[in-house]
């Protein structure tokens, strides 16, 4: 692996004038670094000079470097920011330039990054997986550790890389905290690009939404429908299964459009830090990265869309893709609407359910042709769902059924809730919703009641795991006594009127329901170990 060798080349260790060590960084060239605020400022300030050892190139003398004149973005009291571009006093020889990665993260992502821990200024590593974001601000992303050394205050800077490619997909702003010590946060590359536009100059990767979403007079005052704003946060804000959402939004310069277009835009974590004000009423913005990719259709073909989605998500066909959020605008003002329908949103919305895809779809006119292949589209997905939640509804009725009989036979085991018979009186209305046609309240109420059926399923999965456990230890404790039966009237204990004192309440224990296992288990154990002195006191 290349970039194994070449991380060494940009690695840096960054400290103060009396030879503290505050944290890390990473050389972008020769001569610009880029790491934490708030370690420049643990080194003496916005206008300290900060040493800097290059650990991973031998021979290469320590630096100084100091903040550039626009690369200060303190931490802000929400949260946000904290970065910091540094250039080198002099050029440094041998060093090599790290990329910064917009890549699309997703929750479980296995990453890396190597930080100075105290106690070891050569440096370690540490690994860990992305688990969503979250933090003050909402910017970052929390990363938990899997195994290597715990981060502290000298990982504060470093690049967090991920682990399949070797990308640089963020740094590490803040450490590991709770009480086992295993949560940690990091700046994505694609926040610390919107809050230094600068940081593009080194950076790869197809950004998420594209420039034609971005127009200033979209939250200008009424410019925007509220409404529909609103309904699109909602959405974004959902999780669980994927869905297909086709909207028709009216000409390019209607209040819908422009609602769809700056709910987007505040969706991206590139865009979201100077995106224009959100539209008044319209409550909170979607967080950022709630959309891992947004297409402008208009005047492409059906190849440039796909391509885009799949450089994007790193995608080799568009039927692989999972647990993602695109959006496509402008499905109908493409220069091949239906060969776009057949070709990727066809591809891209198959399965979406099953395989975590969340995809919504606008048009401008509701008499297009293509607007109304991706209509039946949407049908037959949701109809694919609704049937999924009735098997799911079905076997939710089995678990209860056989924790109605088997739960009598145990004590201080609960009875089945019937949960089932009431989530198939909401799924009849689903049913009758899409009898009825209206697709669109379907769409919208769904994914809610997916979660809640799925809830239960695993309530249910729990219930009979738990009544199998209890089975499989009762024929368990059976299979011990009689062994132990047996052996004892091989031995011509048969009648020995201690060890028939003590079979009797095992043999009631494990006959008799209801059954208390401990109790069973106490009695079982109390007759072997009596079976196993009587046989050590025969010679």
């Amino acid at each position: 692996m290349e970039w194994a060798a070449e991380r060494r080349r940009w690695r840096v260790r960054l400290g103060d004038d009396r030879g503290r060590i505050h944290g890390a960084g990473l050389m972008l060239d020769d001569r610009h670094l880029l790491t934490c605020a708030h370690v420049v400022e643990s080194c003496g300030g916005r206008d300290a000079r900060v040493a800097v050892d290059f650990v991973g190139v031998a021979g290469t003398p320590s630096g100084w470097a100091g903040v550039v004149a626009d690369g200060w973005v303190p931490p802000t009291d929400d949260g946000g920011g904290d970065i910091a571009l540094l250039r080198l006093e002099e050029p440094a020889t041998g060093v090599g330039g790290a990329r910064l990665h917009r890549m699309s993260l997703r929750d479980d992502q296995p990453v890396r990054a190597y930080g100075f821990p105290d106690g070891a200024d050569d440096g370690a590593w540490t690994l860990g997986e992305l688990a969503g974001e979250g933090g003050p601000g909402g910017e970052w992303v929390q990363l938990d550790n899997t195994s290597g050394v715990r981060v502290g205050p000298g990982f504060s800077g470093t690049a967090l890389l991920d682990r399949e490619t070797g990308a640089v997909v963020g740094m590490i702003v803040s450490r590991y905290t709770g009480e086992d010590g295993r949560v940690a946060w990091m700046i994505p590359v694609e926040t610390m690009l919107g809050h230094l536009p600068r940081l593009r100059e080194w950076s790869t990767g197809e950004p998420a939404v594209d420039d034609s979403f971005i127009q200033p007079g979209d939250a200008s005052d009424d410019a925007a429908d509220v409404a529909f704003t609103q309904k699109v946060v909602t959405w974004l804000n959902r999780t669980g299964s994927g869905s297909v959402w086709a909207v028709v939004t009216g000409d390019d310069e209607s209040a819908i459009t422009k609602a769809l277009r700056v709910t987007v835009v505040h969706a991206d974590r590139e865009r979201s830090v100077s995106a224009p004000q959100f539209p008044r009423g319209a409550g909170d913005p979607p967080p950022p990265g709630a959309v891992d990719l947004a297409v402008d259709a208009r005047g492409r073909s059906a190849g440039e869309v796909g391509d885009r989605i799949k450089e994007r998500l790193k995608l080799d066909d568009l039927g692989s893709a999972r647990d993602c959020t695109v959006v496509i605008d402008g499905v109908d003002s493409a220069a091949e609407p239906l060969p776009l329908v057949d070709e990727v949103v066809t591809a891209l919305a198959g399965r979406a359910a099953r395989r975590g895809v969340r995809l919504l779809l606008a048009f401008r006119r509701e008499s297009s042709p293509s607007w109304k292949a991706v209509r039946s589209l949407v049908e037959a997905g949701l109809g694919e769902r609704l049937d999924a939640l009735s098997k799911d509804i079905d076997q939710l009725a089995a678990f209860e059924e056989v924790q109605f009989i088997l739960a009598k036979r145990y004590t201080g085991v609960a009875g089945a809730s019937r949960r089932a018979t009431r989530l198939r009186s909401g799924f009849n209305q689903f049913r009758g919703a899409q009898a009825d046609g209206d697709l669109d309240w379907v769409e919208r109420n769904l994914a809610d009641f997916e979660r809640r059926v799925s809830r239960a399923v695993e309530a249910g999965r729990g219930w009979r795991a738990d009544l199998d456990g209890r089975d499989a230890r009762l024929t368990e404790l059976r299979a011990l006594l009689a062994c132990y039966a047996e052996m004892s009237a091989a031995r011509g204990l048969i009648e020995d009127p201690r060890l028939e004192q003590l079979y009797r309440p095992a043999e009631e224990a494990l006959f008799k329901p209801p059954f208390s296992l401990a109790a069973a288990d106490q009695a079982v154990q109390a007759y072997v170990a009596a079976v196993r002195d009587r046989l050590e006191d025969r010679p």
